[in-house]
């Protein structure tokens, strides 16, 4: 066998193990999209959370007014209330913080894939080259 049919099996070989490179980066950008997603769902699920919160937090505030034998109770269940608040906070730092490394990895997985799609397109290039090398000389 030549070294010119060598090289052409050899690159078209390669081609198509890139290929499959490829097609794995792809499948790893798209889970990493995924985790993006979920990441930005929990993000908005927490701020609805806090929101919810904030008016019950109203809705004791305006009870605690009205009657002055039960004012201490709405007073405790206010401080009660108002105890979680720090928790739905750090909750939705931790998914921002989440997300930021979700976003992170999107990148890093798409740099990757354009990586080894770079290689691909360069060995289905060369295979094409030494193909057509081929065909001359015969």
């Amino acid at each position: 066998m030549s070294d010119a049919k060598r090289n052409a099996e050899l690159w078209r070989l390669l081609a198509r193990v890139r290929g499959l490179r490829v097609e794995r980066r792809r499948r790893t950008l798209n889970a990493a999209r995924e985790v993006l997603h979920q990441a930005n769902a929990r993000i908005e699920q927490r701020r609805e959370a806090i929101k919810s919160h904030d008016a019950q937090r109203a809705s004791i505030l305006q009870s605690c007014g009205h009657d002055k034998r039960a004012g201490r109770l709405w007073r405790e269940a206010l401080r009660l209330h108002d105890g979680r608040t720090p928790e739905l906070h750090r909750a939705l730092a931790l998914a921002i913080r989440e997300q930021s490394v979700a976003a992170d990895g999107v990148a890093k997985a798409s740099a990757q894939l354009q990586r080894e799609t770079i290689g691909r397109d360069d060995a289905v290039e060369r295979a094409r080259r030494f193909k057509a090398a081929l065909k001359d000389r015969e």
